[in-house]
C-alpha cells in the first residue's frame, strides 16, 4: 500500500471495509503526514463506523491496540497501535497472518493479507483474502451469517470472575459477550461443534452460561475472534483456498508496575485445517508495519535468538515537531514469535545439545521445548526474517502480488527468484556477499551462524539496515515459521507477543532497541515457564469453583499414537466410562475402567490429527479435557 510519501503530507485514509470484502470509501485528501482520519462529515463513512461492531480495543495497560475479527489489526483511520494509551502516538499501522502450503497433487494454496489492495493495488480494503467466522458448508454462507460473526468478544477476568460467582442470583443478567460467546458451532450448517474454549459445569459440551459455564481467557483482559479463508475468493493473492480456520485471542494483563508487562499485548492463534487435504511445506508468516511515530526515519532488524522483527528510529529524534511523532528518545517494538507451530513428529524429544554439551546448530536454536524429555512437543521460533518495499527500487523487494510471491518470500527468495544473500540489502545487485541465509539484518543475534547454515558471513557479520548502507524510511516485515506439515482436520499454533520499550536517557536510538530486548527477555521467560511475575500461571485455566478436584490426568498432550488417562482418588464402587470425541461431538472411541486400574492406555494410531475431547463419566460427575492429537 502506497501510504507514505515523502513530502510533508499524504493521503488520508478514506475506506472501511466489512468482512465479507463490501466497502465505502471516498476520494483521498491531503493531510498530516504519519495520520489517517477519516472525514466524520461524510454519511456514509459515519454511518459505517458507528455500526461496525467487528473490532475492539485491547487497552487494559499502557496499550491502546485495535483489533478485528478479519484479522487485520491496527489498521484504521488512524494508526491503531497507541502508546503511551492516550498520548495520540502510534508504534505500528498493520498487522496480519499468511499461510501456504501444496496438497498432494503439489498444488499451492495460500491466503494471506497486507491492506487488503488485492495484485492490482486496488482501494485498501475492498480485496480480502480471510472473512469472519467460522469455516461452514458453501450453501450457508450468507450475509446474515457475516453480520454475526463480523464481531469481537471483549471480557475481562473481572467480569467472568462476577459470573461464577452470581450466575445463579434471582435476577441476574450475564454480560452480552458472555451470554453470546460462541462456545458452540452450527454442525448443521457444517461449522465445528467446539469453537470458543470454555469451562463446561456438566461436561455435555454445551455452552451453557446461566447453568455456570463460562469463557476462558488470557490475561486480564481478552478479545476474541474467528476469521476463515474459504467465504470467499481470495481477491488480495488470488491463491487456492485451504478451508483454514483461525481463532484468535488477544490479551493483555493490568501490571502498571511492571515496564515489561505494562508496554506488552498478547496474540494466540489456533488455526484449524477445515479441508480434506493435507497440505505439506506448509509456512505461516506474521506480517507486520512497524511506524513509530513518524513513518518515514524508521529502520528494521531481528533478533534471532529471540524471535523477534524490530522497528526501531533511524534518527535520535523521531519526525520533526509533529504532534503524532515521538521527538527525542524515540522508541523501538518488537514482534516475538513466543511459540511456533508444532514441528512435525518424529518420535524423539530433539534436543538442544550435542553429547558433548555443545548448543546444536538447527531449528533448536530459537524453537521452544526442545530437550525437555518430553517427545514430540517441540515448537518452532522464527525460521526466516525478511522486509520489504512498498514503492520504488531496488524492484527485487517489493510488495508480493500473488500468492506465488508471497510463498517465495516466506520460503527465502526474492521476486526474481533468486535467494536472500547476507549483506547490503540481500541481494547482488546491492552489496550482499554471502551465504544464502534465512534473516535479513540479524545484527549479531546469530551466534551459531544457523541462519547461514553454520557458515560465518562472507564479510562482516554485524548485518544491520544501517550498515547496509540505507536512509531510515518506512518499513515492513514478515517473520516465517516452518515448514510443517498441516493435516486434514488437524489443529497448529502461534504464539505472539507485541513489546515495547523506550529509553529515556540514551541519546541514540539503539538505547530503546537495548531496553526492549532486556524487556523481551522477561516476558519471554514468563511464558516459557508458565509464572507471570508476582506469581500466577501465564496461560493456565482461571480457578475452578466446585470442580477443581477431579482427579484427572492425561498424558502426553499433545500426543501421537497414544494417550494415557491416569485417574486419581477413584471410588472403587463406581465405573468409569471414557469417551473419545472429535471436534463434531462425534464419539470416536469408548471403553470402562476396570475398577482395579489407575491409569489406562489407549491407542489413537487410527484417529485422525486436530483437537479431540476425553469424557470420563460416572454416575455422579462427566469430566470432559481436550487434547491434542499430532500426525
Amino acid at each position: 500500500m502506497d501510504k507514505r510519501i515523502f513530502t510533508p503530507v499524504k493521503w488520508i485514509l478514506l475506506c472501511l471495509m466489512t468482512c465479507s470484502g463490501f466497502f465505502l470509501y471516498a476520494q483521498p485528501v491531503a493531510g498530516p503526514a504519519g495520520n489517517f482520519l477519516k472525514d466524520p462529515s461524510i454519511p456514509s463513512v459515519r454511518t459505517l463506523l458507528a455500526s461496525d461492531t467487528g473490532r475492539a480495543w485491547l487497552n487494559i495497560n499502557n496499550i491502546n491496540a485495535l483489533f478485528y475479527a478479519r484479522g487485520s489489526h491496527f489498521f484504521d483511520q488512524n494508526a491503531a497501535f497507541e502508546v503511551p494509551k492516550g498520548s495520540g502516538k502510534t508504534s505500528a499501522f498493520s498487522n496480519t497472518m499468511w499461510i501456504g502450503g501444496k496438497d498432494s497433487r503439489g498444488i499451492l494454496h495460500f491466503a494471506g493479507e497486507r491492506y487488503r489492495q488485492g495484485p492490482n493495488t486496488g482501494p485498501a480494503g475492498s480485496c480480502p483474502d480471510f472473512y469472519c467466522g467460522p469455516v461452514a458448508d458453501s450453501i450457508y454462507y450468507s450475509a446474515r451469517q457475516d453480520s454475526i460473526w463480523s464481531y469481537v468478544w471483549n471480557l475481562k477476568k473481572t467480569d467472568i470472575e462476577y459470573h461464577k460467582a452470581h450466575y445463579a442470583d434471582p435476577g441476574y443478567q450475564p454480560l452480552h459477550d458472555i451470554v453470546t460467546w460462541p462456545g458452540n458451532g452450527n454442525t448443521a450448517m457444517g461449522q465445528a461443534s467446539q469453537l470458543a474454549p470454555f469451562y463446561d459445569v456438566n461436561g455435555d459440551g454445551i455452552y451453557s452460561p446461566m447453568d455456570g459455564d463460562y469463557p476462558l481467557i488470557r490475561g486480564d483482559q481478552a478479545l476474541f475472534f474467528i476469521f476463515n479463508d474459504d467465504r470467499g475468493p481470495h481477491l488480495e493473492t488470488a491463491g487456492n483456498k485451504l478451508r483454514a480456520e483461525f481463532h484468535g485471542m488477544a490479551y493483555a494483563w493490568d501490571m502498571p508496575n511492571d515496564s515489561a508487562f505494562n508496554n506488552t499485548i498478547f496474540l494466540n492463534y489456533q488455526i484449524f485445517n477445515r479441508s480434506q487435504n493435507t497440505y505439506d511445506s506448509v509456512y505461516l508468516g506474521v506480517f507486520t508495519d512497524i511506524d513509530l511515530g513518524y513513518p518515514n526515519d524508521d529502520y528494521v532488524g531481528c533478533d534471532v535468538a529471540r524471535n523477534m522483527h524490530i522497528g526501531y528510529n533511524g534518527t535520535p529524534v523521531d519526525g520533526f515537531g509533529e504532534p503524532y511523532a515521538y521527538g527525542a528518545n524515540p522508541p523501538s517494538l518488537g514482534v516475538v514469535i513466543l511459540a511456533g507451530p508444532y514441528m512435525d513428529p518424529d518420535g524423539i524429544d530433539n534436543p538442544k545439545y550435542d553429547g558433548y554439551g555443545h548448543r546444536l546448530c538447527d531449528y533448536s536454536v530459537n524453537g521452544q521445548f526442545f530437550g525437555d524429555s518430553i517427545v514430540d512437543n517441540e515448537r518452532l521460533g522464527m525460521c526466516r526474517f525478511l522486509y520489504m518495499n512498498n514503492s520504488g527500487v531496488p524492484s527485487y523487494m517489493l510488495d508480493p502480488r500473488y500468492d506465488y510471491q508471497y510463498y517465495s518470500y516466506m520460503k527465502g527468495f526474492w521476486l526474481d527468484g533468486t535467494p536472500l544473500l547476507y549483506g547490503g540489502n540481500g541481494h547482488t545487485s546491492s552489496g550482499a556477499y554471502g551465504p544464502a541465509c534465512r534473516f535479513m539484518f540479524p545484527g549479531e543475534s546469530d551466534s551459531l551462524n544457523w541462519g547461514t547454515g553454520g557458515i560465518p558471513p562472507y564479510g562482516p557479520k554485524n548485518w544491520t539496515d544501517s550498515s547496509a548502507g540505507n536512509n531510515p524510511g518506512d518499513r515492513r516485515g514478515v517473520q516465517v515459521s516452518g515448514p510443517f506439515t498441516f493435516h486434514a482436520g488437524a489443529v497448529q499454533e502461534i504464539d505472539l507477543s507485541f513489546n515495547w520499550a523506550r529509553d529515556y536517557n540514551s541519546k541514540s536510538a539503539l538505547g530503546s532497541v537495548s531496553r526492549l530486548r532486556d524487556m523481551t527477555d522477561l516476558v519471554t521467560q514468563a511464558f516459557l515457564t508458565n509464572t507471570l511475575p508476582g506469581g500466577g500461571t501465564f496461560t493456565g485455566i482461571p480457578k475452578l469453583t466446585g470442580h477443581e478436584n477431579t482427579g484427572l490426568n492425561i498424558y502426553p498432550n499433545p500426543a501421537r499414537d497414544k494417550i494415557n488417562i491416569e485417574l486419581m482418588n477413584r471410588d472403587a464402587n463406581q465405573a468409569e466410562t471414557i469417551e473419545l470425541l472429535n471436534m463434531r461431538g462425534q464419539l470416536l472411541k469408548s471403553l470402562t475402567m476396570g475398577s482395579s486400574l489407575n491409569t489406562i492406555a489407549i491407542d489413537i494410531s487410527d484417529v485422525p490429527g486436530g483437537i479431540c475431547f476425553v469424557r470420563v463419566k460416572t454416575s455422579s460427575s462427566i469430566v470432559t479435557r481436550k487434547i491434542v492429537i499430532l500426525k
